[in-house]
């Protein structure tokens, strides 16, 4: 299976279902753009999210390239025998909508955020100054639910030479009928590149 590298320029990661999203935002009237610093100055509502699982954060991480997969814990393949895992995060809440998948990227995607970006094709990149594409976030298909998810935090064995993704994260995802108790992953150590 051929990686799929996500350039962390913000600082962490997000996970999240656009209808889901979207719905939440309405629902909360919030018509913010710039919706990172909404959520730092409405923790309360930033928390209702998690909780909800409309949005799984992951923040306070190096800013460097990521390998990421999201999927059912069975079919789940990226991270061999040449990774080491050096964090499983337990018990986060994801919330699918009806456009049945779920897209992993950096979070200062959610400073620009724009739904319809996230309409057409199955990832959004840009292109640096020397021509180099570079990709802000990926489409992951799954089922409309909710979900219990493991994420799992992976460093190479044997580190390879700039630009390889050297750190990644799996969000593996359990069907479940209740998001009542769940892990906030904004107060977890989840900065792999320093373990």
């Amino acid at each position: 299976m051929k990686e799929k590298i996500v350039r962390v320029t913000g600082y962490g990661f997000f996970c999240l279902s656009v209808e889901a999203f979207s719905n939440f935002l309405k629902e909360h009237k919030i018509k913010a753009k710039k919706l990172n610093t909404y959520f730092d100055k409405n923790r309360d509502i930033l928390e209702e999210s998690i909780k909800q699982g409309i949005l799984l954060p992951l923040s306070t991480i190096v800013s460097t390239r990521y390998v990421v997969e999201a999927g059912i814990a069975a079919k789940l393949s990226v991270f061999d025998s040449d990774w080491q895992e050096v964090l499983t995060l337990d018990n986060c809440n994801l919330t699918v909508g009806n456009d049945a998948a779920i897209w992993i990227g950096s979070l200062d995607g959610l400073d620009d955020w724009n739904s319809a970006e996230y309409e057409q094709g199955d990832s959004i990149s840009y292109q640096t100054m020397d021509g180099v594409t570079l990709f802000r976030s990926f489409k992951f298909n799954v089922k409309p639910g909710m979900y219990k998810v493991v994420v799992r935090g992976f460093k190479r064995k044997a580190p390879q030479d700039h630009p390889a993704a050297n750190f990644g994260f799996s969000f593996e995802l359990r069907e479940t009928t209740s998001l009542g108790s769940f892990t906030n992953p904004l107060i977890e150590n989840v900065n792999i590149a320093k373990m």
